[in-house]
């Protein structure tokens, strides 16, 4: 039997670092030159840059993003940044915001002598739901309410699916709030649904129909 013949392969311990399988610990040995160090930091230092500036371009774009104007399908405009303000990503949990603890329902039919109708039932005559629009949502910037409308539209019936202020973020709706407890407070100081209107429009410019509420 042929004994296998010897060759002159160096071991594997034995392998120059001029060849391509050499130890890989070989490598902690390998010093770089102050020229190469220098390339490096310089390398370095223009991704830093880079970096630094795709993030302010982004940055810049985004700003602009915010401030393009959006036309609205039923008319007027607004901006991404303005309603980023206000306007909730999705829809949120329903939560009410005129609770059967805050008096908003029961001044309105006080002020209007409902007095045989009870502010705690849910369906209310139709004009409560366009005076919470006028007393309420219209005290947002004008985008706000048009916006709504279209994350909330009515049904076919005629109804909405949910509440507008569902679409509101944590901000939009405590600035609900402020109008709605500013427009009980006003309300409690009146005596007659027009005394109301009069005294909101002097004090927060919500405008109103002289000729619908005068006697």
């Amino acid at each position: 039997m042929k004994k296998a013949k010897k060759t002159d392969l160096p071991t594997k311990e034995q392998e120059s670092p001029a060849s391509p399988g050499f130890p890989i610990e070989n490598l902690h040995h390998i010093e770089i030159s102050q020229e190469q160090k220098l390339e490096r930091s310089l390398l370095s230092g223009l991704l830093l840059q880079q970096t630094e500036d795709l993030g302010r371009e982004k940055l810049e774009l985004k700003k602009q993003r915010d401030q393009e104007v959006i036309e609205l399908l039923g008319g007027g405009t607004t901006s991404l940044g303005s309603l980023k303000a206000l306007i909730a990503s999705k829809r949120q949990p329903y939560a009410p915001r005129f609770p059967k603890s805050v008096p908003f329902f029961s001044e309105i039919y006080r002020l209007n002598g409902w007095h045989h109708l009870d502010p705690a039932n849910y369906i209310k005559p139709a004009e409560v739901a366009t005076w919470i629009n006028e007393l309420i949502y219209n005290r947002f910037s004008q985008d706000v309410l048009p916006t709504l409308r279209i994350f909330n539209p009515k049904k076919s019936g005629g109804g909405r699916l949910y509440k507008h202020f569902q679409f509101l973020n944590a901000e939009g709706q405590a600035e609900l709030e402020q109008y709605r407890d500013e427009a009980i407070t006003l309300m409690q100081t009146c005596s007659t649904w027009y005394e109301f209107r009069a005294k909101l429009f002097a004090v927060h410019g919500v405008p109103y129909q002289i000729d619908l509420f005068a006697v």
